[in-house]
């Protein structure tokens, strides 16, 4: 009996359990491993905290997905990878041997070492975290701090402003806002933040949190009562002293295929992976569903010793929907860029039938819509 790992239910791997639950391997074990029972899907969630949704429609519970796919769900999550011995130490100090393993885990936020972020931010990987902002956020009064100014920091910036009306700024340290977006919708989404009264602050530089402030390299304070940490992404820990090749940013290094250079029976997908083929591959959840259908194959073959890998090739660009917070979206699609309720529709359309998908196949019924707001 062999094994397969899936570590982290990440969108590439809701793909994998998918085509096993659809074609099972016979002499397989497959184990998935992640970092609790359920998953959020981070694409709805800045719609949750606006109000547009109830917990559950952003939900499914991973033991359903796993028993779907005739996978064992492990939720501790995985610890340390000792690629060449071939184990996988889970959260619990449990050791997993494997005979193929996969991971999927997305990427960490940048700056979390700097003085202060921990203690005194709201960190939002993992996403469970994020369910304490709202809270937070809406118990609170005083000025709302976001760092980060990539699409997840202006969609949080816009979506807790309009929940909580509190003042709210944004705070970027490179000039683009939001980040590789085309200068359309960067100018669009400009005027929006200014007609909400978001104050935009980018080249600002922050070096540390007290309790109440976020210091710039400039010399100056900002006063917060709240800080959401949005920001860009560095590589997972778990690779660092794993044995396996990383590339130069610390990311498990692949090739087209999505497997390891040194180690054959690993496999990565989706923010944790660095392409070393030099293909550009950002680091955002469109590009690791396109993963999916070739790491599923790829780990196919890996298994059963037929076929030759498949190789994947990013697309060239995508669609860019960002959630407003007041009923209207954001679309950016080959350089043009539109704001309003159509855009919203699609969003919300979009990322029903992405969820309904999985929510099936883990036996839930997908949520109704238009339901009133849960919070945790």
């Amino acid at each position: 009996m062999k094994r397969l790992v899936l570590v982290g239910p990440g969108h590439a791997h809701l793909y994998v359990l998918e085509a096993l639950a659809l074609a099972p391997l016979p002499g397989v074990e497959t184990v998935l491993v992640s970092l609790g029972a359920r998953q959020l899907y981070s694409g709805m969630v800045p719609g949750w905290i606006a109000g547009d949704y109830v917990l559950e429609q952003l939900s499914f519970e991973l033991e359903g997905l796993a028993r779907a796919a005739g996978a064992r769900l492990e939720p501790g999550g995985a610890a340390e990878l000792r690629a060449n011995s071939r184990e996988l130490q889970l959260g619990d100090g449990r050791v997993l041997g494997y005979d193929v393993a996969s991971f999927d885990i997305g990427s960490l936020p940048a700056g979390t070492e700097l003085p202060g972020v921990e203690e005194h931010a709201r960190v939002l990987k993992p996403l469970e975290r994020t369910l304490t902002v709202l809270t937070e956020a809406t118990r609170e009064s005083g000025p709302l701090l976001v760092v980060g100014g990539g699409a997840a920091g202006v969609e949080l910036a816009l979506c807790l402003q309009a929940r909580t009306g509190r003042p709210t700024t944004l705070i970027e340290r490179g000039e683009e806002v939001p980040r590789g977006m085309p200068r359309s919708a960067r100018r669009l989404v400009r005027g929006l933040l200014a007609r909400r009264r978001v104050a935009l602050r980018t080249e600002a530089t922050l070096v540390s949190l007290s309790p109440a402030a976020a210091q710039l390299a400039s010399g100056e304070s900002l006063p917060f009562t709240t800080c959401v940490w949005a920001t860009g992404a560095r590589a997972p820990e778990l690779f660092v002293r794993s044995g396996a090749a990383v590339d130069a940013r610390g990311y498990l290094a692949v090739e087209d295929t999505l497997r390891s250079p040194s180690h054959p029976e690993l496999f990565a997908t989706g923010d944790c992976a660095g392409f070393i083929s030099g293909q550009h591959v950002p680091k955002a959840g469109v590009y690791a569903v396109r993963q999916g259908p070739v790491l599923s194959a790829n780990l196919r073959s890996a298994l059963t010793g037929q076929g030759p890998l498949q190789s994947y090739r990013a697309q060239r660009g995508f669609l860019s929907l960002l959630n407003a917070g007041d009923g209207t979206a954001v679309g950016a699609w080959k350089g043009l860029a539109f704001q309003g309720r159509a855009m919203w529709q699609l969003k919300d359309a979009i990322d029903r039938r992405f969820m309904a998908r999985f929510q099936r196949l883990a036996g839930q019924r997908p949520g109704s819509r238009q339901a009133p707001l849960s919070e945790e």
